[in-house]
């Protein structure tokens, strides 16, 4: 059964995953690369300030990556979403799962 996290649209919520190797956080400096595919649209990340998915930075605990989704143009509905990770030893990616992501259109204000 895969994970269920939600987005809402226009708003700055982002899901915050922990990604662990036999139960311990991995450390996440190694990371060149993040691919996260929701439904058929990719998101290629470097860690940059504008990237979709972001795996340091201040706050962030060992092992964590947060999505930040909630300003793309994703139709309200659920997606099945698959996270890779790309590492100097791993050229072809990691696949670390699929979650369902549950997209909601906007709510309150902006």
């Amino acid at each position: 059964m895969a994970l269920t996290e939600h987005v809402y649209l226009g708003h700055d919520n982002s899901i915050d995953l922990l990604l662990t190797a036999d139960d311990v956080a991995i450390d996440t400096s190694g990371i060149t690369s993040a691919v996260l595919t929701v439904g058929s649209t990719k998101y290629t990340s470097t860690n940059q300030a504008a990237d979709q998915v972001k795996w340091q930075g201040v706050g962030y605990a060992t092992g964590e990556v947060r999505l930040f989704l909630g300003d793309q143009s994703l139709s309200p509905r659920t997606y099945t979403a698959t996270l890779v990770i790309y590492t100097a030893t791993a050229t072809s990616g990691i696949v670390w799962g699929e979650l369902d992501i549950v997209v909601h259109a906007e709510v309150g204000g902006s």
